[in-house]
Protein backbone atom coordinates (compact mmCIF):
# COMPACT_ATOMS: atom_id res chain seq x y z
CA UNK A 1 0.00 0.00 0.00
CA UNK A 2 1.30 3.36 -1.17
CA UNK A 3 0.33 6.57 -2.27
CA UNK A 4 1.38 8.39 -5.13
CA UNK A 5 3.96 10.87 -4.78
CA UNK A 6 2.17 13.29 -7.65
CA UNK A 7 -1.11 13.48 -5.69
CA UNK A 8 0.44 14.21 -2.42
CA UNK A 9 2.26 16.87 -3.83
CA UNK A 10 -0.82 18.58 -4.81
CA UNK A 11 -2.37 18.21 -1.75
CA UNK A 12 -0.18 19.24 0.07
CA UNK A 13 1.33 22.37 -0.89
CA UNK A 14 1.97 24.41 2.26
CA UNK A 15 4.84 22.13 3.16
CA UNK A 16 7.81 22.35 2.24
CA UNK A 17 8.45 19.10 0.04
CA UNK A 18 11.86 18.05 -1.38
CA UNK A 19 12.05 15.36 -4.44
CA UNK A 20 14.76 13.28 -4.73
CA UNK A 21 17.23 13.64 -7.93
CA UNK A 22 15.97 11.22 -10.96
CA UNK A 23 19.19 9.83 -11.02
CA UNK A 24 18.46 7.76 -8.62
CA UNK A 25 17.32 4.75 -9.86
CA UNK A 26 14.89 2.11 -8.82
CA UNK A 27 16.42 -1.74 -7.69
CA UNK A 28 14.00 -3.43 -5.65
CA UNK A 29 11.03 -4.98 -5.35
CA UNK A 30 8.47 -2.59 -3.81
CA UNK A 31 7.94 0.48 -6.33
CA UNK A 32 5.77 2.10 -3.84
CA UNK A 33 6.11 2.76 0.10
CA UNK A 34 6.17 5.47 2.87
CA UNK A 35 7.94 5.31 6.07
CA UNK A 36 10.33 7.51 8.31
CA UNK A 37 14.22 8.11 7.92
CA UNK A 38 16.92 6.79 9.66
CA UNK A 39 20.44 7.91 8.73
CA UNK A 40 23.78 6.60 7.88
CA UNK A 41 26.70 7.87 6.50
CA UNK A 42 29.32 4.99 5.25
CA UNK A 43 32.90 5.42 4.41
CA UNK A 44 33.08 3.15 1.42
CA UNK A 45 32.18 -0.48 3.35
CA UNK A 46 29.05 -1.61 4.60
CA UNK A 47 29.73 -2.96 7.68
CA UNK A 48 28.20 -0.81 10.43
CA UNK A 49 24.88 -1.01 7.87
CA UNK A 50 25.17 -4.64 7.58
CA UNK A 51 24.73 -4.89 11.80
CA UNK A 52 21.48 -2.38 11.35
CA UNK A 53 19.88 -4.92 8.98
CA UNK A 54 20.39 -7.87 11.20
CA UNK A 55 20.10 -6.37 14.44
CA UNK A 56 17.77 -3.94 14.67
CA UNK A 57 13.72 -3.74 14.29
CA UNK A 58 13.05 -2.10 10.59
CA UNK A 59 9.24 -1.51 11.13
CA UNK A 60 8.02 1.39 9.19
CA UNK A 61 11.62 2.55 8.47
CA UNK A 62 13.44 3.55 5.69
CA UNK A 63 17.60 3.78 5.86
CA UNK A 64 19.09 6.72 3.96
CA UNK A 65 22.80 5.51 3.55
CA UNK A 66 25.01 8.44 2.06
CA UNK A 67 28.88 6.63 0.63
CA UNK A 68 29.56 9.85 -1.23
CA UNK A 69 28.90 7.79 -4.33
CA UNK A 70 32.17 5.73 -3.86
CA UNK A 71 31.77 2.96 -7.11
CA UNK A 72 31.20 0.17 -4.71
CA UNK A 73 28.13 -2.40 -4.24
CA UNK A 74 27.00 -1.50 -0.80
CA UNK A 75 23.89 -3.26 -1.02
CA UNK A 76 23.24 -6.46 -3.07
CA UNK A 77 20.75 -9.69 -2.36
CA UNK A 78 22.33 -10.23 1.38
CA UNK A 79 21.64 -6.85 3.07
CA UNK A 80 17.96 -7.15 0.84
CA UNK A 81 17.29 -10.29 2.40
CA UNK A 82 18.37 -8.59 6.31
CA UNK A 83 16.32 -5.87 5.63
CA UNK A 84 13.33 -7.74 4.43
CA UNK A 85 13.85 -10.26 7.89
CA UNK A 86 13.59 -7.28 9.70
CA UNK A 87 10.66 -5.12 8.61
CA UNK A 88 12.36 -2.40 6.69
CA UNK A 89 10.48 -0.84 4.14
CA UNK A 90 13.39 0.81 1.93
CA UNK A 91 16.82 1.83 1.18
CA UNK A 92 17.69 4.87 -0.50
CA UNK A 93 21.75 4.74 -1.38
CA UNK A 94 24.06 7.79 -2.40
CA UNK A 95 25.84 5.11 -4.40
CA UNK A 96 25.37 2.31 -5.66
CA UNK A 97 24.07 -1.50 -5.56
CA UNK A 98 24.90 -4.95 -6.80
CA UNK A 99 23.41 -8.28 -7.52
CA UNK A 100 20.08 -6.35 -8.97
CA UNK A 101 18.64 -9.75 -10.83
CA UNK A 102 18.03 -10.96 -7.53
CA UNK A 103 17.55 -7.30 -5.47
CA UNK A 104 14.29 -6.88 -7.71
CA UNK A 105 12.88 -10.01 -6.16
CA UNK A 106 12.90 -8.34 -2.46
CA UNK A 107 10.06 -6.79 -1.55
CA UNK A 108 11.81 -3.68 -0.30
CA UNK A 109 12.13 -0.68 -1.60
CA UNK A 110 15.94 0.44 -3.24
CA UNK A 111 16.89 3.52 -4.43
CA UNK A 112 20.80 3.89 -5.69
CA UNK A 113 22.85 5.67 -8.36
CA UNK A 114 23.44 2.57 -10.09
CA UNK A 115 25.51 -0.72 -10.57
CA UNK A 116 28.68 -2.01 -9.37
CA UNK A 117 29.47 -4.95 -9.05
CA UNK A 118 32.34 -4.93 -6.93
CA UNK A 119 32.01 -4.61 -3.36
CA UNK A 120 34.60 -2.72 -0.45
CA UNK A 121 35.70 -5.53 2.30
CA UNK A 122 37.72 -2.78 3.70
CA UNK A 123 36.78 -2.30 7.45
CA UNK A 124 35.70 0.99 8.38
CA UNK A 125 33.14 3.01 10.84
CA UNK A 126 29.87 4.59 9.86
CA UNK A 127 28.03 7.75 11.23
CA UNK A 128 24.79 7.10 12.34
CA UNK A 129 22.19 9.91 13.10
CA UNK A 130 22.92 12.90 11.35
CA UNK A 131 21.62 15.10 8.47
CA UNK A 132 22.88 13.81 5.27
CA UNK A 133 22.35 16.15 1.87
CA UNK A 134 22.42 14.01 -1.98
CA UNK A 135 20.22 14.14 -4.63
CA UNK A 136 19.18 18.01 -3.96
CA UNK A 137 17.34 17.13 -0.74
CA UNK A 138 18.42 17.44 2.87
CA UNK A 139 17.54 13.95 5.19
CA UNK A 140 17.44 13.89 8.74
CA UNK A 141 16.17 11.51 11.33
CA UNK A 142 12.80 11.09 11.66
CA UNK A 143 11.81 12.75 7.96
CA UNK A 144 9.04 10.94 6.20
CA UNK A 145 9.44 9.64 2.96
CA UNK A 146 7.42 8.79 0.30
CA UNK A 147 7.63 6.95 -3.15
CA UNK A 148 6.20 5.81 -6.19
CA UNK A 149 6.70 4.96 -9.61
CA UNK A 150 7.05 8.54 -10.05
CA UNK A 151 9.62 9.53 -7.84
CA UNK A 152 10.50 9.87 -4.11
CA UNK A 153 9.58 12.94 -1.87
CA UNK A 154 10.78 13.70 1.54
CA UNK A 155 8.83 15.73 4.13
CA UNK A 156 9.72 16.91 7.21
CA UNK A 157 6.19 16.23 8.58
CA UNK A 158 3.33 13.67 8.09
CA UNK A 159 1.75 14.79 4.57
CA UNK A 160 -2.04 14.83 4.68
CA UNK A 161 -3.02 11.79 2.83
CA UNK A 162 -6.97 11.94 3.67
CA UNK A 163 -7.94 13.11 0.32
CA UNK A 164 -4.85 10.82 -1.80
CA UNK A 165 -5.98 7.34 -2.97
CA UNK A 166 -4.60 4.30 -2.06
CA UNK A 167 -2.20 2.16 -4.43
CA UNK A 168 -2.15 -1.71 -3.35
Amino acid sequence: MYYQTADLCDMNQDKKIQVLSPNFKSFGGKKGFQGRVITIKLDKSNWDLIDILKNEDGTGKVVVIDVEESYYGVVGDKLSAFAVKNNYIAMIINGYVRDTRETVKFDIGLYALGTCPLRNFEKTKGIRDIELNFGGVTFNNGDYIYADEDGVIISSVELDTSDVPIIS
